[in-house]
């Protein structure tokens, strides 16, 4: 799931970070495997820089004149928190001048200009249970799920800035920009105080322009895209979440699950859910007829946010799963016995369905409303293959370069196309990340960090 909201100031994000930097001594990075990116650490202390930017990264280019406020600031850096309420301000931090172009502020008014964008990422509620539950059983693994998640983010968030998602409007049209600053801030609970682990990724809208000038983002094409970013965020979640911990998922409407996750626990430590199911109902509504309602109902019911210890979180999380028969040596044994009992994968027509939907959009700039539709449907229709991001952008590279033809889209089940399959296929081959089909052992494996 994510989600895209302008914010006036950052304020709650330091705070947090401050509490985590008291809560925990410093957890050790894993060392950066081949697929891994420098965004791709687990988020400690005062958050960490994220820098979008061409790959590979180039230099810099601006215009005579124009200050050089976005260089400098490395990938996975501890961010600086002076520096992030400069850059959100659009301040320069070297002199503290006004570098943006930004509307001031309205006398009287009750809030500044915005000075950027909150991108929030969320983990399934399962992945979070295990998580933040399982590492009292097993030290390490909520930091190998922080680590997947936040290289999750990195690969959607670098292919929305590739694709030109992240730009400024200049003239009544979308500019693509050269470089944008951002800072991630992970967080492990709801507003409810549920297990909840989500990340947010606070973009500067003070971005560097392709003509080398300072520019305002826009989130016009990050709203349109949102379903498609989130959606390749889960291919990359659910392909390291079984190549480093042996974890199998399974389909829960456009996201997914772990496979063994009690469903008793699932339900205990869903209290927002709870809260808005229950003021729907007592108007007489439910949540999958009217989703406007129920977002309705979720901002009247959302309780303020605070931030606690998180030792004293999953203390408290852990005495009320036990309560239900469930510690943490139970949940883990749960998993691993149901990831034991599962199936082998199957070969599906998943992929070829996927590419067809890919060709089909082809024709489309990658900008719009159709395009948007196209890359999400693709994209949910690839996340539970277990392909990875790389082998899921591959095949978008292939259909975007194929000639489009008029085929009807695959059902599910049925023939797919033989061009289509071949494509399919191809790509799957050369990607080499099409897991194999021995079961998973019984006893999860060491985490690969």
């Amino acid at each position: 799931m994510i989600s895209c909201t302008r914010i006036y100031e950052v304020a709650y994000y330091l705070a947090s970070a401050e509490q985590q930097a008291a809560d925990r001594a410093p957890i050790p990075m894993p060392e950066a495997a081949g697929r891994d990116r420098p965004n791709a650490e687990p988020c400690d202390g005062p958050g960490r820089w994220v820098v979008l930017q061409p790959e590979p990264p180039a230099a810099l280019l601006l215009r005579p004149g124009v200050p050089n406020i976005l260089d400098g600031l490395r990938p996975g850096d501890p961010v600086v928190p002076g520096v992030l309420r400069d850059l959100v301000a659009g301040r320069d931090p070297a002199t503290g001048r006004m570098a943006a172009r930004r509307r001031r502020p309205i006398a009287g008014a009750p809030v500044p200009p915005s000075g950027g964008y909150d991108l929030q990422f969320s983990l399934p509620k399962s992945v979070s249970l295990l998580g933040l539950v399982g590492e009292l059983a097993r030290p390490g693994l909520l930091a190998a799920i922080r680590a997947i998640h936040a290289q999750a983010i990195s690969r959607a968030l670098q292919w929305a800035f590739d694709l030109g998602l992240v730009a400024s409007r200049s003239r009544g049209r979308h500019v693509p920009v050269q470089r944008v600053i951002g800072a991630r801030f992970d967080h492990a609970a709801s507003r409810a105080g549920d297990p909840q682990l989500h990340s947010h990724v606070v973009l500067c809208k003070t971005a560097v322009g392709r003509d080398g000038r300072l520019r305002q983002l826009d989130n016009y094409l990050l709203l349109t895209h949102a379903g498609a970013i989130a959606a390749l965020a889960r291919c990359e979640e659910v392909f390291l979440l079984q190549e480093r911990l042996g974890l199998r998922t399974r389909p829960v409407g456009r996201s997914y699950e772990i496979i063994g996750v009690p469903a008793p626990l699932l339900a205990l430590f869903s209290k927002r859910r709870r809260a808005i199911t229950a003021r729907m109902a007592a108007a007489g509504r439910g949540t999958a007829q009217d989703r406007r309602a129920a977002q309705l109902a979720a901002y009247a019911t959302r309780p303020g946010k605070t931030h606690g210890a998180l030792r004293d979180a999953q203390a408290a999380w852990a005495a009320e799963a036990a309560a239900q028969g469930w510690s943490a040596e139970a949940l883990l044994r749960s998993v691993a016995q149901a990831q034991a009992a599962r199936p082998p994968l199957q070969e599906t027509d998943a992929t070829a369905r996927a590419a067809e939907l890919l060709r089909l959009c082809a024709d489309h700039p990658p900008q719009n409303h159709a395009a948007s539709d196209g890359f999400t449907a693709a994209f949910e229709l690839l996340q539970h293959e277990a392909i990875g991001s790389d082998a899921v952008l591959d095949l978008v590279a292939a259909c975007s370069q194929a000639p489009a033809e008029p085929r009807p889209v695959v059902p599910a089940g049925g023939q797919a196309a033989p061009g289509i399959a071949a494509l399919a296929n191809a790509v799957r081959e050369a990607g080499d990340e099409r897991p194999g089909g021995e079961a998973v052992p019984p006893i999860l494996p060491e985490p690969g960090f």
